[in-house]
């Protein structure tokens, strides 16, 4: 069994609108995706996941005939597409407009496509699926994959990614909400209730942080959790561990085991997925990508790379977070801030906003590599900070992870109205303000995540993220 799903930037859904939907005749256009494909870690089957990178305008001209219900075209652009697709393996999607009638693939569409996909096939020689899409006039769309065998299959979720997180799925419209989340959906609707449940949500860090977003989650209807740390519960986590007790310490259980039980205790989530492995494991690769959004709740600065890398190259947006606390000499404090940052393709990256350190970086690999090494370097004063622990306050903790999650709220929901999202919210704990929002970040010009752009959507590639 399969499992299709696509991937859009909301910046290639808006050209593509304007595209399709220019007059009252269908027109086409062509769309070149990155590719990603991995085993779905809750049901066992194989993604085939599509992530749209460039929108490829076609000229009057290629269009031999257009109407309302039909039109017909050249197959020479298509022919070039797919030369330039089979260098890197990338899938060719071939959208086009209904701007009169209802959202659904027609026979003629049928014939079409298959006519199409043949030439696709033909081409570039590969068993990977290449998708179709109809767009009505009200900007609904749906997709379809097509193997090699010319055979139409529909896609289980397609993702609209921006300011808002757009998701879409067979029978969105009709579910009821459960009784459980009575109240939420009296906020929200029932809608966004069903959407938060068909979520696969990523969460890299079970301690103070991580631990209260999985709480967090829980009870606000996500049921499909992945969980990640490779840490044992220790005495010193008691504080501000959720869901942790003292046997959990003495018998030195796995965070992911104590939350992940914890969450399946609660009764509201379907399936917890646990990996006791730093983020960057090769493990965690599939059941990485096959998520919708990730919380980074993780202080290390290898695994914040390693996710900040995977929101460009996959479109999958990545909300980390952090407390900083940091007492003075005087009996005050030089910084006491919590902090949301959204990482994704359109906003700017962790190294650029200075959140990841190179150095630290060296340290951690030196410090899980050979521990005897990293100590002779600390000892000679070429480690800064050496290990002793950061503060934490699971008050603090708790209410950043509450910001983090209510930001995954406003981008499904919009609760926050039409200007209310922020790639990052900087709580100053010792200093109210009227405001938390912060529009700082900027963008590194040779940055080539997030300022060339050269990975939005690139998915699968050797070596893995570019990374050598």
């Amino acid at each position: 069994m399969v499992r299709y799903t696509f991937t859009m930037l909301e910046q290639h859904y808006q050209q593509l609108h304007r595209t399709l939907l220019r007059d009252e005749n269908e027109y086409g256009a062509l769309l070149l995706c990155g590719r990603s494909r991995q085993i779905d870690p809750w049901t066992g089957a194989i993604e085939e996941r599509a992530l749209v990178r460039e929108v490829i305008d076609l000229p009057a001209e290629a269009f031999l005939e257009r109407t309302p219900t039909s039109f017909s075209w050249s197959t020479t652009p298509l022919f070039n597409l797919s030369k330039k697709a089979m260098a890197r393996d990338y899938a060719i999607c071939i959208p086009h407009s209904h701007p009169g009638s209802s959202l659904f693939f027609s026979e003629r569409d049928d014939i079409a496509d298959k006519e199409s996909f043949d030439i696709v096939f033909r081409r570039m020689e590969t068993e990977r699926p290449h998708f179709a899409m109809v767009m009505d006039r009200s900007g609904e769309f749906l997709v379809r994959a097509y193997n090699s065998d010319l055979k139409a299959h529909s896609t289980q979720l397609t993702r609209v990614i921006g300011d808002r997180l757009k998701i879409r799925y067979p029978g969105r419209d009709s579910i009821a909400s459960p009784v459980e989340f009575d109240r939420q959906s009296r906020a929200f609707g029932a809608r966004s209730t069903e959407d938060l449940a068909r979520l696969r949500v990523g969460i890299v860090g079970c301690g103070g942080t991580g631990s209260a977003v999985a709480s967090l989650l829980s009870r606000s209807g996500v049921s499909q959790f992945l969980l990640i740390d490779p840490d044992r519960v220790d005495i010193t986590n008691l504080n501000r561990l959720h869901f942790s007790t003292r046997a959990d310490a003495i018998a030195h259980r796995y965070k992911v085991d104590v939350v992940g039980d914890a969450i399946a205790e609660i009764g509201l989530a379907r399936s917890v997925v646990r990996i006791n492995r730093h983020a960057d494991s090769p493990e965690c690769r599939d059941p990485l990508r096959a998520c919708d959004v990730i919380f980074g709740c993780t202080d290390d600065h290898l695994g914040r790379n390693f996710l900040n890398r995977l929101a460009y190259f996959y479109m999958i947006p990545v909300i980390d977070m952090g407390v900083l606390i940091d007492p003075n000499e005087q009996g005050g404090y030089d910084c006491f801030d919590g902090r949301v940052t959204v990482i994704q393709p359109g906003y700017p990256c962790q190294v650029c906003r200075h959140l990841i350190s190179p150095q630290k970086m060296l340290e951690e690999g030196m410090l899980r590599c050979d521990p005897a090494r990293y100590e002779q370097y600390r000892r000679a004063g070429y480690v800064a900070g050496g290990t002793d622990p950061s503060p934490a306050v699971v008050t603090f903790t708790t209410e950043i992870a509450a910001v983090a999650v209510n930001e995954l709220l406003h981008r499904l929901t919009g609760f926050r109205g039409a200007q209310g999202h922020c790639a990052e919210r900087v709580r100053r704990f010792d200093w109210i303000k009227d405001s938390d929002m912060v529009p700082g970040g900027k963008r590194s010009p040779d940055c080539p995540l997030c300022a060339q752009r050269k990975y939005d959507g690139r998915g699968d590639m050797t070596p893995f993220l570019n990374q050598s």
